[in-house]
């Protein structure tokens, strides 16, 4: 008889994540998220110890050795075409998907929660998300596709008991995402600095992006006071850089999107090229 190998079966409850997270946090360790736009990213995260992954449209240009963009397609359609390659991979740790509520080709979020959560999606984060730009935001909440699409997603997923990330950039939108019944709360300092395809200076200093995330913490536990807070980007992008904002911030983890799945590609990758290409070749060999 052939032997066979029990793959277990990844599912989790907005309960049973929560209970995830705040184990972590009772350990006295970090909530590390990862973004993971590639199943060999979310394999190593896993093994890492990552408590969330995280899938958005972002993930793709991030492996195409591009610069972060949202903009190569309906960010929808290619958060959902990503989940099989994660799901393949991943047996134990709970993924996350990026919903542009905004879209304009899928207005009833009602049917777009059913399309994620059918496919496999353990929560539903914001993102991408117009509080990126609030002029673009204020302005399109004229025709219905304001920042107000964010929160009825977060508070139709709440009322289904859906595990939630907002992703706040601001103080004002942090505490519509935690009214809304977000479950975990980002602050997003920017685009991660650094590396090949990111910005060489960060757009907040790293004292102001501690400043800043303290202010969004402080917004979103002004609505709920056992939010869970995670900060990213900007000049966060060592370890060492989030200990800086450990030490000074109420802040609870770290979100890594470019700082765990672009920088360590670029370096480590690029460096073994250059240590393989350092061997020499034996003298007969030359030619």
């Amino acid at each position: 008889m052939m032997a066979t190998t029990s793959i277990p079966t990844r599912s989790f409850s907005r309960a049973s994540v929560l209970q995830r997270l705040n184990a972590t946090l009772a350990e006295g360790s970090p909530i590390i998220a990862v973004s993971a736009g590639a199943g060999i990213v979310a394999k190593c995260a896993e093994i890492g110890g990552a408590d969330l992954l995280v899938v958005v449209c972002t993930g793709r240009s991030r492996h195409l050795g591009v610069a972060t963009t949202v903009t190569l397609g309906n960010a929808n359609a290619m958060t959902l075409g990503m989940f099989p390659q994660i799901d393949n991979v991943v047996d134990s740790t709970p993924i996350v998907g990026g919903v542009e509520a905004t879209d304009p080709t899928r207005r009833r979020l009602a049917n777009v929660i059913d399309e994620y959560r059918a496919l496999g999606f353990d929560g539903i984060t914001n993102f991408p998300s117009v509080g990126a730009i609030p002029s673009w935001g204020k302005a399109r909440t004229d025709v219905g596709q304001g920042v107000e699409r964010e929160y009825e997603l977060i508070e139709r997923c709440r009322v289904q008991d859906i595990f939630t990330i907002g992703m706040a950039f601001s103080a004002e939108h942090a505490r519509g995402l935690v009214a809304a019944g977000a479950d975990v709360l980002v602050a997003r300092c920017g685009l991660t600095a650094g590396g090949m395809s990111g910005p060489k200076a960060p757009m907040l200093s790293l004292e102001s992006a501690v400043e800043y995330v303290q202010e969004i913490v402080a917004a979103g536990r002004g609505e709920n006071r056992d939010i869970i807070c995670l900060a990213h980007g900007g000049p966060l992008v060592t370890p060492e850089d989030t200990q800086f904002l450990y030490d000074r911030t109420d802040v609870q983890g770290f979100l890594g999107e470019s700082s765990i799945e672009r920088l360590p590609i670029e370096t480590g990758v690029a460096q073994a090229a250059r240590d393989y290409k350092a061997q020499p070749l034996r003298g007969s060999a030359i030619r």
